[in-house]
């Protein structure tokens, strides 16, 4: 049976919560070899006990049967997260660089920049490993395309010059027009099955304001509230034919430059944002000790947040991951692997700032320049008297690997304006709720997908974000 196909009929409570439940150690060693058919069957063993149980389960049996069927759902999109065996994954390097050899894989294997899995006795490779090779790595970009170095520098130019306007305005706005949708892959399409489909909008909050929704492709059953924590516009229908959801927005971003001054500082915090959020924002020992150490004897809060942006920006590799579905816990993993993208530094950011007793959130929606549009996160921590700064951490560890250390410093505490603001919390729900798991349970960028009950994952439909229109609106 198709994995992902097989996916779709799983019943679907949403167990995220129990993340944290810990697996019987057998299914633990299964996975850990690779061995998923096997752990499949203990898994549905160990839930077919439970349902066979004569009293109602207790509190702890009901977390044990969510978090095993939360395992069975991930199980099923690990194939398509690591699709290539060895042969196939030099092929795909060689198709874009023909003089690579076996010898240089093997080194970047060493060196954890493209990490297999043993998948059914296997070794298999993410999907999106030569995504990152292509993307941080200017040796190899440049062999396989020079102007994909080109467009790297135009990138940090295009940021630089944002930055020196913005430093010689003190404030810049810009109006942004774009189209975003999602269609289900045909081989997923269910006809005259009721479809709930989530897409995410812009909200209102900093930087973003006057927010309009122009044009959908379909009816919307119901828009978000302008400052919800992850604000969709959602539609419910049952097709007969497959078709694409879409909705067409416009918004203003407006960025003032800011140079927050350590000796104005205040060093009494507020309480809000300073909490552990399980599975991911945990406060685990070696979080602390690891924090302890980053942090030192300080006790300005504005300093004790810089050692934690410097740390990240300059120990922490960016590498694209996994869907955030497959991740156990997000922060401690990037602390101990020193990779991550840009949702996964925030994340170690967040948690870290809310160790040192910084409160700390999340952002996230699209980075659109005139060039591109794309997913992003980053992060807001709270500073008084200055309230709630930015820190956006890849950005930052960009710069520094560039020696732009301009660039480095003003994104710790700016923004530019080139952004969309979708969410202000991570694992924030959605409205309507979703009756199945989500595609991404912690954050909403590309929208969301069930028919009837069931939530479909983010290989089984297609999206897109275009750029219409984005012109600067002059005081």
């Amino acid at each position: 049976m198709n994995p992902a196909k097989e996916q779709a009929i799983l019943p679907a409570p949403d167990p995220i919560e129990s993340l944290s439940v810990p697996l019987p150690a057998d299914v633990r060693r299964l996975i850990s070899a690779g061995c998923l058919q096997e752990a499949r069957e203990r898994i549905q063993f160990y839930l077919e006990r439970l349902n066979r149980a004569d009293s109602p389960l207790s509190g702890e049996q009901r977390q044990k049967k969510s978090r095993l069927t939360l395992e069975l759902a991930r199980l099923s999109q690990l194939p398509f997260e690591y699709p290539y065996s060895f042969s196939e994954a030099l092929s795909l390097i060689r198709s874009r660089i023909p003089d690579f050899s076996e010898e240089e894989f093997h080194a970047l294997e060493r060196e954890g920049r493209a990490e297999p899995v043993f998948l059914e006795g296997q070794k298999r490779y993410p999907g999106r490993f030569l995504d990152t090779l292509l993307a941080v790595d200017p040796v190899l970009a440049g062999r396989a395309d020079p102007q994909l170095v080109r467009d790297m520098d135009d990138r940090g130019r295009f940021r630089d010059r944002t930055i020196r306007l913005l430093k010689e305005e003190g404030l810049l706005r810009y109006r942004i027009h774009l189209k975003a949708g999602l269609r289900v892959k045909d081989e997923f399409f269910e006809p005259e099955k009721e479809y709930l489909v989530h897409l995410p909008v812009p909200k209102e909050c900093d930087p973003i304001n006057g927010v309009r929704i122009l044009n959908t492709g379909h009816r919307p059953a119901f828009l978000s509230p302008s400052d919800a924590p992850a604000r969709t516009v959602a539609f419910r229908e049952s097709p007969k034919k497959n078709d694409t959801f879409w909705v067409e927005y416009e918004y203003d971003s407006t960025v003032w430059y800011i140079q927050p001054d350590p000796d104005r500082v205040s060093d009494r915090l507020p309480d809000f944002d300073t909490g552990q959020q399980p599975p991911h924002i945990r406060f685990t020992p070696y979080l602390r000790a690891l924090t302890s150490e980053v942090v030192g004897k300080e006790r300005n809060p504005l300093k004790k947040a810089r050692r934690i942006y410097d740390f990240i920006t300059s120990q922490v590799a960016y590498s694209y991951m996994p869907e955030y579905f497959l991740l156990d816990d997000i922060a401690e993993t990037c602390a101990v692997s020193r990779k991550g993208d840009c949702g996964v530094q925030a994340l170690l950011f967040i948690t870290m700032c809310r160790i040192a007793r910084i409160p700390a959130r999340w952002q996230s929606g699209l980075s659109v320049t005139p060039a591109s549009v794309g997913p992003h996160d980053w992060a807001q921590f709270f500073i008084p008297p200055y309230g709630w700064l930015y820190a956006d951490l890849s950005f930052g560890g960009s710069a520094f690997r560039a020696g732009q250390m301009e660039r480095r410093d003003f994104y710790f505490g700016n923004l530019d304006p080139f952004r969309m603001v979708a969410n202000t919390a991570f694992q924030a729900p959605l409205v309507p709720p979703k009756s199945g798991l989500r595609a991404d349970p912690y954050d909403n960028q590309v929208g969301e997908c069930e028919i009837d009950g069931k939530g479909l994952l983010t290989g089984q439909f297609d999206f897109f974000h275009e750029i219409i229109d984005i012109r600067s609106i002059r005081q």
